[in-house]
């Protein structure tokens, strides 16, 4: 690697860094700030974290996933959203019983939430928010990470193998993000979403198709909620 690429890509990891902390501040914020209008701020939070999503990628010659879509992508995206979406809310009704604040504060985002009509948060928080939180998280974060965690792999993996690892790792990260937000039942469902949504990057190579699951478990998320008491 060039020193002029080596350079640019420690300044890429710097500006991650930066990135993942402020941006942690910020979500933080807009989950706990009594008084506040919630959905101005998550409003907010998701414009921040698209534009910071194209601050942080990379340059246009080093290897980026796209946002490209084709009829077969979209189909398993889509796909993809309707079983996480039942495997999410069957998931939920079990750890719900052995672990209370679950319910509690998926209540307190529903509660919250409620504030403006079904169809503004389908808008603003599905549609809106959704596809643009998925330019930072896998347009830039979770390559930007699978880079340097491919360098310490053992060479003989295969590649749904090393996949499989760096999948595991970004979705670690994307899980410990959303503690800032003080709502387990967040940080729970971030864990199995960066899952689905980094295995859809893996297999597609793309951005487009995981901002249309993301949208679409968001949008079924506001218009069939779980139980909660």
């Amino acid at each position: 690697m060039s020193t002029t690429r080596t350079r640019r890509r420690d300044r890429q990891a710097v500006r991650l860094a930066i990135a993942f902390v402020g941006l942690a501040l910020v979500w933080g914020i807009a989950f706990n700030a009594s008084g506040l209008p919630f959905f101005a701020l998550t409003t907010a939070g998701g414009a921040l974290t698209g534009l910071v999503g194209f601050w942080v990628r990379r340059a246009p010659d080093e290897d980026e996933p796209g946002f490209a879509i084709t009829p077969a992508t979209a189909a398993l995206a889509v796909a993809a959203a309707l079983v996480h979406f039942a495997v999410g809310h069957a998931a939920f009704a079990v750890a719900a019983e052995v672990v209370p604040a679950l319910a509690t504060t998926a209540l307190e985002v529903y509660e919250a939430s409620g504030s403006i009509p079904v169809w503004g948060q389908v808008v603003l928080g599905a549609i809106f928010t959704g596809g643009m939180e998925e330019v930072f998280w896998r347009g830039a974060f979770t390559p930007m990470v699978a880079d340097r965690v491919r360098d310490r792999l053992p060479r003989d993996l295969g590649r749904w193998q090393e996949g499989a690892v760096l999948v595991v790792v970004s979705t670690i990260g994307y899980t410990l993000f959303h503690v800032a937000t003080l709502k387990l039942a967040l940080v729970a469902a971030a864990a199995l979403g960066g899952l689905v949504w980094g295995t859809l990057l893996l297999v597609t190579r793309s951005v487009g198709p995981v901002i249309i699951a993301h949208v679409i478990w968001t949008g079924l998320m506001v218009l069939f909620p779980p139980s909660l008491p």
